[in-house]
């Protein structure tokens, strides 16, 4: 049974006893009753032994219940237990003033039934339990809030020192793949070079665009898993996006004797995403179907509207997919085909996935089991009705046009200035190489050229500090070429002025393309600068 204790504060002896008496009729709890017969008595009572709950006539010899909880405040602070009055009449405003003074309860003993009090007391216990809960837990949430504030703040720290790290390996990482893929791909159509060099720098190609891309898959992973994964959206054609992953595909297809077959049956394919981002899709899709497919094999493409959306489906008759396994291949690290004897971390369809969700699109997986073949089926929302094509507009072809253009190219990294510097003058364009912000900024107020390449990461500064002082000479026309390839990066980059953001390695082809459409407003120079043609000529001892 459950032992309370009670103060009883009455003058008069024979009505704490008929109190009492009605108290212990309650069998469950037992009472251990204190009394007492002033405010004297009953606050040295209290201050030896707090009791769960006081029950306090109205009037006492020397004051009232009033003058009693109003004294509390020098007593204890707050008052610390339940206080049931007994009255002897009826006073509201009285009745008033003792709830605002903190009473639980008020009765009036002439009005008061014997299980009244019982009932009372037993209400008065229980409340004053809740509340001592309710601080208690107010506290402990107080506790928490601080504990995970100061928690939240190195987990903020933490990620942002993982950030620095990752752009830091990324710089690293990418940076000595640019002057390889630059030359390569610069040369490979040069049909004055024999055919098993350009098949060799063809597999050199392809082998650094894959480690680029695993190094871009790292990089997307991290801002899925911190939900910062943003999507740029404007009108895309879906079709033109599928035409273009099939033209980066096209030499894996080749290479195996792949049967190709397109349906692009849908009328409409316009969706509201980011071009580059549903390419990544398809390209993985189409990469993943050129894997897993022995050579000869099929691959189908097809394309349909369903009600307010498109339809995409990706076919190939190759190895297929474990019933077990499908529901698991949108996982990270889970790759199609398991280690030891395939290849591949796994991190393609994750990301595939959160591109096409962050489109508000779905996909999944389907197979009837191993070398039954596979089928991806993607579903994304129309665009509303009216939307255009700014962005895919044809883009300029790789002409003349914009040859004899200058270009001022700074980067830090000597093999890679050296292979961009040779490949541009190559392709026509009057080229001045610069190691340093400073160099730089010399050989601009010079000479302004008509566009500048530009490294983030330099000896002396950033990319984004040479912006600054180059605007002070005028405007200025400028790509940044950089390792740093992340979402705060290139943000960072178009707000120092930079026209777009191009993450190393370059595939020279991209670069030209950017070079024309950047160049296409510019008056054709009248000829060739003779000055950075001398510059150009002695660019190997600029100081970085």
């Amino acid at each position: 049974m459950e032992q309370r204790t009670l103060l009883i504060v009455d003058e008069n002896a024979e009505e704490r006893a008929n109190a009492i008496s009605q108290i212990r009729r309650d069998a469950n709890f037992d009472y251990q009753v204190t009394e007492a017969a002033t405010i004297a008595e009953a606050r040295k009572a209290v201050s030896e032994t707090r009791p769960d709950c006081m029950v306090l006539a109205q009037r006492l010899p020397d004051g009232t219940a009033l003058d009693f909880l109003l004294g509390a405040d020098t007593w204890h602070g707050h008052q610390p237990f339940p206080v049931v009055i007994l009255a002897d009449t009826g006073d509201l405003e009285f009745a008033v003033a003792l709830m605002k003074a903190g009473a639980q309860d008020y009765l009036v003993k002439a009005n008061t039934r014997p299980d009244t009090i019982r009932l009372a007391i037993n209400h008065a216990i229980c409340k004053d339990h809740l509340e001592l809960r309710f601080e208690e837990q107010q506290t402990e949430l107080k506790l928490l809030y601080t504990k995970a504030s100061v928690n939240n703040a190195a987990l903020r720290a933490a990620n942002a020192a993982k950030d620095d790290f990752l752009a830091m390996l990324s710089h690293e990482l990418r940076t000595p793949l640019t002057p390889v893929l630059s030359l390569v791909s610069s040369s490979i159509h040069d049909k004055a070079l024999p055919p098993e060099l350009r098949e060799t720098f063809s597999m050199i190609q392809r082998n650094v665009e894959l480690e680029a891309r695993l190094i871009d898959d790292l990089l997307d992973l991290t801002q899925i898993a911190s939900g910062r994964l943003k999507i740029e959206k404007s009108p895309v054609d879906i079709h033109r996006c599928i035409e273009a992953a099939l033209g980066v595909c096209h030499e894996g297809f080749a290479e195996k004797r792949l049967v190709v077959r397109t349906d692009l049956a849908a009328t409409k394919s316009m969706v509201l995403g980011e071009f580059a981002r549903l390419n990544q899709v398809f390209w993985n899709l189409l990469k993943n179907a050129i894997k897993f497919t022995k050579p000869h094999g099929h691959i189908t493409i097809v394309t349909s509207n369903d009600e307010d959306n498109i339809a995409i489906e990706i076919r190939d008759d190759g190895q297929g997919i474990e019933p077990e396994r499908l529901a698991s291949v949108f996982g990270t690290f889970h790759p199609i085909k398991p280690r030891p004897t395939g290849t591949g971390v796994g991190l393609g369809l994750a990301i595939t996935r959160a591109i096409v969700e962050g489109h508000e699109g779905e996909i999944r997986a389907e197979s009837k089991g191993k070398n039954c073949g596979t089928i991806f089926r993607i579903r994304l929302p129309l665009s509303a009705p009216g939307a255009v094509m700014d962005e895919l507009s044809a883009a300029p072809a790789f002409g003349t046009a914009h040859r004899g253009r200058s270009i001022l190219v700074v980067e830090d990294h000597d093999d890679t200035r050296r292979a961009l510097s040779s490949v541009l003058r190559r392709r026509g364009y009057d080229v001045t190489a610069a190691g340093s912000v400073a160099t730089a900024v010399r050989q601009f107020a010079l000479t302004a050229p008509d566009l500048v390449i530009c490294d983030i990461g330099l000896s002396d500064g950033t990319g984004w500090d040479l912006m600054k002082k180059l605007h002070e000479h005028g405007p200025v026309r400028a790509i940044a070429v950089s390792g740093y390839g992340m979402e705060h990066d290139v943000r960072r980059s178009r707000e120092a002025g930079f026209i777009d953001h191009l993450t190393k390695p370059i595939n020279i082809s991209n670069l030209e393309a950017m070079i024309t459409a950047t160049l296409s407003d510019v008056p054709a120079p009248a000829g060739s600068s003779d000055l950075r043609r001398n510059q150009a000529a002695h660019e190997n001892n600029q100081p970085h």
